[in-house]
């Protein structure tokens, strides 16, 4: 088997087993199918996992997920990823004929609470091909700052946190966006390498062979990146149109401002404006990030209001350049936010 390596394009998805439906699987739509059996009629007819041959299947719904799964996978593993180029992952719909696929994959990598047609998707069916996320790193609940995070660990909170939500937001209990803390990486490259090798015994020393480069990848690139946020020195601030870097702030000692939450497309209020107006201000912030996936109106405005420069920074969730793979853009997001500070 070949190892694909770093620079890979994620795939396109190449399967379905059952015609396309129409209807997008949306929140309300996949409670009303489930409702009336047509899902669980359809994968009922489509037959097992891995049917037509091509290996072993693996949805993952992000450009992270697909990086990690390419890399343990090789050539040995079909990737589906169900969302669109140039679309927020987090909007994520499904019709019924995807999310068929989804369950009849032979392993879903899940981020609970990043997706809710996902999340759905695994609550009302209960696959058993889920590989939580959740379950094999340890994840920040949405909002909290490195050292909130490691007081409910002393504590022992983190059961007491689930099933609850976190301030209204509905991505759930967890910071979904595990990918800025290359460790984490590693552990759940780590994790679908077992899988993988449960399901494709032959393979199974492949994968964890690729496993283990793959994680001498993800320490090499931290050490890249702690070097890199170390060579400034006092306060490492930055403003960011949403809160998807708040594993990159928990890792590295930075100080992550959103100005919106978890999710994206929740609107900032005048008050949480002006006091992103006074943080610019006291804390001599020059630069306005703003990500391709979620609008950029908001940040811009900010921006211009303040005298401040507006620059884009890679959320990661697309790749948006084929020819840059996971770790060129986190060490390219390093180097603007270092550019930032001085």
């Amino acid at each position: 088997m070949n190892e694909v390596t770093p620079s890979a394009p994620a795939p396109t998805p190449q399967r379905t087993r059952m015609p396309h439906l129409s209807a997008a699987l949306t929140r309300r739509s996949f409670g009303a199918l489930l409702g009336g059996g047509a899902l669980a009629a359809a994968l009922a007819a489509c037959g097992g996992k891995s049917a037509d041959g091509d290996g072993v299947s693996v949805v993952a719904t992000c450009y992270p997920l697909v990086h990690i799964a390419q890399r343990i996978g090789g050539d040995a593993v079909t990737i589906i990823n169900p969302v669109k180029p140039g679309v927020d992952p987090h909007g994520l719909e499904l019709s019924p004929a995807q999310a068929t696929e989804i369950t009849q994959a032979d392993v879903l990598v899940h981020i609970t609470g990043y997706q809710a047609a996902v999340d759905d998707l695994v609550k009302q069916q209960k696959p058993d091909n889920v590989l939580a996320v959740h379950e094999v790193t340890d994840l920040l609940h949405a909002g909290e700052s490195a050292e909130e995070h490691a007081d409910h660990a002393d504590h022992g909170d983190e059961q007491d946190h689930a099933g609850e939500g976190h301030d209204g937001h509905d991505h759930g209990i967890y910071d979904p966006h595990f990918w800025f803390d290359p460790t984490k990486m590693a552990e759940v490259a780590t994790a679908l390498a077992k899988r993988l090798g449960e399901i494709d015994t032959s393979g199974a020393a492949d994968f964890e062979q690729r496993a283990k480069s793959f994680t001498a990848d993800m320490e090499k690139l931290d050490a890249q990146l702690k070097s890199t946020f170390d060579s400034v020195k006092g306060p490492k601030t930055f403003i960011t149109s949403h809160e998807a870097f708040g594993y990159l702030a928990a890792r590295y000692g930075l100080k992550q401002v959103g100005i919106s939450g978890i999710d994206p497309e929740s609107e900032p209020s005048p008050k949480r404006l002006r006091d992103l107006q006074k943080v610019i201000k006291d804390e001599g912030v020059t630069t306005v990030f703003f990500e391709t996936t979620a609008s950029p109106k908001v940040a811009k405005s900010l921006a211009d209001s303040t005298g401040a420069k507006a620059e884009e920074l890679d959320n990661l969730e697309q790749q948006l350049d084929e020819k840059k793979d996971y770790s060129q853009v986190m060490i390219e997001d390093a180097e603007k936010l270092v550019a930032s500070w001085q």
